[in-house]
């Protein structure tokens, strides 16, 4: 799992303000054994807590992620740099990970913060276990994409179910298959969430093997309402639910009178498996 330890968005009123990583987390982190800086492949990322080289292959990787869910989700061929570049901070163990973030991982592996000064984002970070120190931390992408949509999303976060669901889709092929059994195999014991309260779900849930259901779940109800109108329409959605509220939102964009009929639809011909970015 990658994000269940996600720290939450902070808004503050100034547009110019000073904005700090909020909590103790923050002071609890040794910053740097290395910090990325300058030329073009850096522009939007800063790597610390790794050698040199190994944080440049990082930063490639990271701007490619960056890049393609930008052009996926957003629909930006060009995606400017930020003016703002996101932290990432790798953790050799989990008492370092979980000083960070403020919590003991439970198995997370990776969390994302974003602050906002006004309608701008101030503080871009990603924290990431980092046990193999050979390849990069497979929970980037996924945290990369929370940061991507931090982009669209200025005037509130996006609903858990559409944040998770569509950072699943830049998981591994192995990842996504194991949410997709996740989902199945809670389908098939009567334990999924219903379409209304999916939707509306605040807070992750607390139980390890709920969170995975959750994430199973999500996934799959993204994937499907792609299939059905693409990644744009989706966008429109979530904004529109948040402006005049979910039901109005279902019935303009998907012709669904009620969550209930979406349901419906969605289980009767659920997405074809390939729908995702890997």
């Amino acid at each position: 799992m990658d994000r269940i330890l996600f720290l939450p968005t902070i808004r503050r009123p100034g547009i110019r303000q000073v904005c700090r990583r909020f909590g103790a987390a923050a002071a609890c982190l040794a910053w740097a054994t290395f910090a990325l800086r300058g030329g073009p492949a850096a522009a939007n990322f800063d790597v610390h807590g790794t050698s040199a080289a190994r944080a440049a292959a990082i930063v490639q990787h990271a701007e490619n992620v960056r890049e393609r869910a930008c052009v996926t989700l957003l629909g930006v061929d060009a995606p400017a740099p930020w003016t703002v570049r996101c932290e990432i901070h790798l953790h050799a163990t989990e008492e370092s990970f979980s000083a960070a973030v403020g919590g003991p991982p439970d198995g997370a592996r990776g969390a994302t913060a974003i602050e906002f000064a006004g309608p701008d984002v101030c503080v871009r970070r990603i924290d990431l276990m980092d046990d193999d120190p050979t390849a990069v931390p497979d929970a980037l992408a996924h945290e990369l994409v929370h940061v991507v949509l931090a982009d669209h999303f200025t005037a509130g976060p996006p609903p858990r179910w559409a944040d998770e669901g569509l950072a699943v889709l830049f998981d591994d092929e192995e990842k996504q298959a194991g949410h997709d059994r996740d989902f199945a195999e809670a389908r098939e014991a009567g334990m999924t969430w219903s379409a209304s309260h999916l939707l509306t779900m605040e807070e992750y849930p607390r139980e390890p093997h709920r969170q995975r259901v959750f994430y199973g779940q999500s996934a799959a109800l993204v994937r499907w309402l792609i299939e059905q109108r693409g990644q744009a329409i989706l966008l429109s959605f979530l904004d529109d639910s948040a402006s005049i509220g979910e039901a109005a939102a279902l019935e303009r964009h998907y012709g669904f009178s009620t969550a209930s009929a979406l349901e419906r639809a969605w289980l009767a011909h659920p997405a074809d498996a390939d729908i995702g970015v890997d």
